[in-house]
């Protein structure tokens, strides 16, 4: 699923994923002495579709701490998430007909993603202003890590560089300060997926508020 199409990119679709397992296939965040993670998806940065993610399996689980990040990748997003009319809403709703979604909110003020190594106030990609959604943390397993989050900041936009390391796209309005945001913003998440509600602890309370200048 896509948004605004990145400047100079193809018109094509994607290719698709297809995975068949005759009993279950398991999306792992890190195992027991496991040094890499694990991942399934397609992605495009043009106007074509970023091709199917087909999986046929009788059970897809997320394990040890495993999450699915979900960018819807609009400019605008409402305050709901699965009673939106917009074409990409609409979409993430067919994806997950079926499937037993956690219960999903508004990311807390006092969030762990605000803080897993830097502190944020929100969470802009290539856009700002959209809602952040994760599973509500009081229901959260897997140390508090949320299996799904959902947004639509298009982050991998503004991280996206060309062969040169130069930005394939311009991010609005905030420009390359908000663009170093969406970078902490990937930082939080993986510290997040990785660490999971370490820096939720109270020991690190003086060190956050002298940080905050408080």
């Amino acid at each position: 699923v896509i948004g605004e199409p990145l400047p100079g990119s193809g018109t094509g679709k994607g290719g698709n994923l297809r995975v068949n397992a005759t009993e279950s296939i398991e999306v792992i965040g890190i195992g027991i002495g496991a040094a890499n993670t694990s991942d399934l998806g397609t992605f495009t940065f043009g106007t074509g579709d970023a091709g199917d993610t087909i999986v046929s399996t009788q059970r897809l689980t997320l394990a040890n701490g495993g999450t699915l990040l979900i960018d819807l990748r609009e400019p605008t997003a409402g305050t709901r998430l699965f009673g939106e009319t917009s074409r990409n809403s609409q979409a993430l709703q067919r994806l997950t007909e079926g499937i037993q979604v956690p219960q999903l909110v508004p990311v807390p003020p006092e969030h762990v993603l605000t803080k897993a190594f830097y502190l944020l106030q929100d969470f802009p990609g290539r856009y700002e202003g959209g809602t952040l959604w994760v599973e509500n943390p009081d229901e959260a397993d897997n140390d508090g890590v949320a299996s799904v989050v959902v947004g639509s900041n298009d982050w991998a936009g503004a991280w996206a560089i060309d062969d040169l390391g130069r930005p394939r796209a311009a991010v609005v309005p905030g420009g390359e300060r908000q663009r170093e945001m969406a970078y902490r913003f990937g930082v939080n998440l993986v510290m997040y997926a990785l660490t999971g509600n370490y820096k939720a602890d109270q020991v690190h309370v003086p060190y956050i508020l002298e940080r905050l200048g408080q």
